[in-house]
């Protein structure tokens, strides 16, 4: 047996879609009924509002007045699934069309970005599958993209990882 020779000074911090802090906290349960071929990936896809208590991942805000709801989120509230190759046990974050789930307006969660992100970076999504992104706030959301109404506020990554986002209660409709 050979004796510890290094400290890590920052370990794992969390699961995508849980929270990060206890700090406040808004979520609300919706039947998930995205686009056929869109996934509804739990802490990496933003939902806006099809009818009432019923979400989709993806959605423009902005141009067609779809309420936005918030980020998928809770991954040990969600019923285990399995996926096809892994069998019914298999871990994923990954729910079915037609699961009751959370999704978070409100409060600091983890996520798990695709790309590199600074603290103070704006977080956008993707309004055809929900994915999110990162712009830097100066930059205004590229074509297909809209307002995930968040930040990066907790460790910046420099490739695809996971960060802490912080959701705030804004509008969620255009004026």
């Amino acid at each position: 047996m050979t004796v510890q020779t290094a400290v890590f000074i920052q370990g794992g911090f969390g699961v995508p879609g849980e929270r990060y802090n206890d700090g406040p906290w808004r979520a609300d349960s919706y039947i998930l009924r995205s686009a056929e071929g869109v996934t509804n990936t739990i802490g990496a896809k933003a939902f806006t509002l099809v009818s009432q208590g019923v979400a989709k991942a993806g959605g423009n805000w902005f141009d067609d007045g779809t309420p936005f709801l918030g980020i998928l989120a809770n991954p040990k509230v969600a019923p285990l699934q399995g996926t096809l190759a892994g069998g019914s046990l298999a871990p994923t974050l990954d729910l079915p069309n037609e699961s009751q789930a959370d999704i978070v307006s409100e409060g600091s969660m983890v996520v798990t970005l695709p790309g590199p992100a600074a603290i103070g970076d704006l977080v956008i999504y993707n309004i055809t599958t929900g994915a999110l992104a990162t712009t830097a706030p100066s930059v205004p959301p590229p074509g297909g993209f809209a307002s995930a109404f968040a930040a990066v506020t907790h460790f910046a990554v420099s490739g695809a990882g996971l960060a802490v986002i912080t959701l705030t209660p804004n509008s969620r409709t255009p004026a």
